[in-house]
């Protein structure tokens, strides 16, 4: 999406450089939506679906360009535009995941890049975590040749990993003694729906990489039978799908012995069988998992 700022001839494009100048000035909100409201009315003229798509990837490519000096720079564009941002986030399913589109289409070239900025969108809350995972096995895995990108698996580790590591610290909270009740039940409550969210994210992974790793992807059966893949190269994607299944299922099981139901229960069990042993059972509870999580890690790596 390069040219969307280059180029007077590209779709948008004039008011993509727009955008650029007013962000390099720090425009007016009033005036950035003027420019946005432009875009959605071409748009709408040339039947586009959902016309936040567009003035997204050009507001985010804008965003790239501005601070593509250094990460310091991006951080402060993102900053700036960070209110924007939520609320393109909370409108659109479809431009949520363009926000991720636009990130690594700019920094295509240095990959490394977006993952960063991908990490920074995730803590400021902009993405969400599912967002990210369904744009890689939704619109980018195709029929899982993006499976052998070492950049792609980085940034859904990383992603996933934030949520697991939330989780955790959540859990450790639950089993600190003394707790007035009302906390208790907070942080159960929160503890219970951070939960669920983490179960569906890896059943959205193993459902995915399932398809690949036992070939009934549609698009990965398509291609072969288009002759767009050799045999060879079938058998390849295959594999990627399955040690990438096996990576993120033994993750997930990783995480519920950690901070599934039973876990926790049984570590608030033996803090009140014998109090001075909770330093112990948190420590305990967090080195198991951080060691099978090494181990899952040591198998990306030899896949």
């Amino acid at each position: 999406m390069h040219r969307l700022i280059k180029a007077s001839e590209t779709p948008y494009g004039q008011e993509g450089q727009t955008l650029l100048m007013q962000l390099r000035k720090k425009a007016a909100p009033e005036e950035i939506q003027e420019t946005i409201n432009k875009i959605h009315e071409q748009a709408a003229q040339q039947g586009v679906a959902d016309v936040l798509v567009p003035s997204t990837d050009a507001f985010v490519t804008a965003i790239c360009r501005l601070g593509a000096k250094s990460l310091s720079h991006v951080l402060s564009c993102i900053e700036r535009g960070k209110d924007r941002l939520l609320d393109i986030a909370q409108q659109s399913e479809l431009a949520r995941r363009q926000i991720v589109a636009s990130v690594i289409e700019y920094w295509k070239d240095q990959p490394g890049v977006a993952v960063r900025i991908i990490d920074i969108l995730l803590n400021y809350m902009i993405l969400a975590p599912m967002t990210v995972v369904q744009w890689v096995f939704g619109d980018y895995m195709d029929a899982g040749e993006s499976l052998a990108k070492s950049w792609v698996f980085e940034m859904v580790s990383n992603t996933i990993a934030k949520v697991t590591n939330r989780n955790r610290q959540i859990a450790s909270a639950r089993v600190q003694k003394d707790l007035p009740q009302e906390q208790i039940d907070m942080v159960e409550a929160t503890l219970s729906k951070d939960r669920d969210n983490a179960r569906e994210l890896f059943k959205y992974l193993e459902d995915a990489l399932r398809g690949v790793a036992d070939g009934s992807a549609d698009r990965l059966i398509e291609k072969e039978t288009n002759g767009e893949l050799s045999s060879e190269d079938g058998q390849l994607i295959r594999a990627w799908g399955k040690r990438w299944h096996t990576v993120f299922i033994r993750k997930a099981a990783v995480e519920e012995s950690v901070v599934g139901e039973d876990a926790v229960e049984a570590r608030i069990k033996l803090l009140a069988a014998e109090p001075n042993s909770e330093a112990m059972a948190i420590d305990e509870a967090v080195d198991e998992g951080n060691g099978n999580a090494e181990d899952v890690n040591g198998d990306a790596d030899m896949a």
